[in-house]
């Protein structure tokens, strides 16, 4: 099953806040947080938090990275639940220590906020970012336990960016893999989000599909069960080799022209997408970086 909307999704895990957007969490014993989304959408996502938990508080909050989409509410969420521990890698705690990193993201926030605002949707309430301690740093091989019988299993999934980490709950097979596994638009195309680094995203995108999943939850849009979870991650690592080709053709037919090329994927990608996206702004700056982590992967394996 693919599940496009907000709420529960199966096994105590539900997916909260706008689906283009969203926060995960799951209930039980010790309830956790995953990803905290917009820095404007934090009152929306404890709002509904609370919806589910009534009394009772999250414990932790665990991040996947360190884009102002993903960690934008920490600040808000620990505000709201006085003692919530947020966990994430040591270079997300870099990152966010860092004061061009948080002016950037202030200012991808605020352009976000405005463009959510243009939709026709009601404006959201303001909230500004601002950087979150984090409080516990993650690695590779580290293990979670939430309580007898349930942890949490910590997988370093760098290519996306540097500091990215997915969360495997083996007990229950729910993987959330934030923007490890690519983005899926409503045509079933997946964008391949390998910023940092092609040979890197795809060694990730591979680890992942050696896992036993039955719920995969995604940075943006959609999660799939059953089935569909295991298709998803097989279209994924196709999805790598696809955009390796396209890249190629079009630096091949283009000569190398990079405006030229940025707008032939554009119309691919982006254009033709129906629905609720990203702003153009910030597309633009994920594809310069896909192409040109792509181009110095070929750069590298030239024969």
């Amino acid at each position: 099953m693919i599940v496009d909307t907000s709420g529960r999704i199966a096994n105590d895990i539900y997916m909260l806040g706008p689906p283009g957007v969203p926060i995960f969490f799951l209930d039980g014993s010790f309830p956790v947080i995953f990803d905290a989304g917009f820095s404007f959408l934090g009152n929306k996502y404890a709002k509904d938090i609370r919806n589910v938990l009534g009394d009772r508080k999250p414990a932790h909050l665990f991040l996947t990275h360190a884009h102002y989409d993903h960690c934008g509410s920490a600040s808000v969420l620990k505000s709201h639940f006085p003692g919530l521990k947020v966990t994430a890698s040591e270079k997300s705690k870099e990152i966010l220590s860092r004061p061009n990193a948080i002016k950037l993201m202030r200012t991808l926030s605020i352009e976000a906020e405005r463009f959510a605002a243009k939709g026709g949707k009601k404006r959201p309430l303001a909230k500004p970012f601002e950087p979150v301690d984090i409080d516990q740093t993650l690695k590779e091989g580290d293990v979670f336990e939430l309580d007898k019988g349930l942890s949490i299993q910590v997988l370093e999934t760098p290519g996306h960016t540097r500091d990215h980490l997915s969360y495997y709950i083996p007990e229950k097979k729910i993987l959330i893999a934030g923007e490890a596994a690519g983005i899926p638009d409503n045509s079933g195309y997946i964008v391949a989000d390998c910023l940092v680094g092609y040979d890197m995203y795809v060694s990730s995108v591979e680890k992942l599909a050696g896992l036993d999943i039955e719920t995969l939850c995604l940075g943006h849009d959609f999660v799939y069960t059953g089935e569909d979870a295991g298709n998803y991650i097989k279209q994924a690592v196709d999805s790598c080799g696809k955009f390796l080709q396209l890249v190629k053709t079009c630096l091949e037919e283009e000569q190398g022209h990079m405006e030229n090329i940025m707008k032939r994927i554009k119309q691919i990608e982006y254009d033709s997408k129906q629905g609720v996206k990203q702003s153009e702004s910030a597309y633009m700056i994920n594809l310069e970086a896909r192409l040109k982590a792509v181009q110095s992967y070929l750069n590298k394996n030239i024969n």
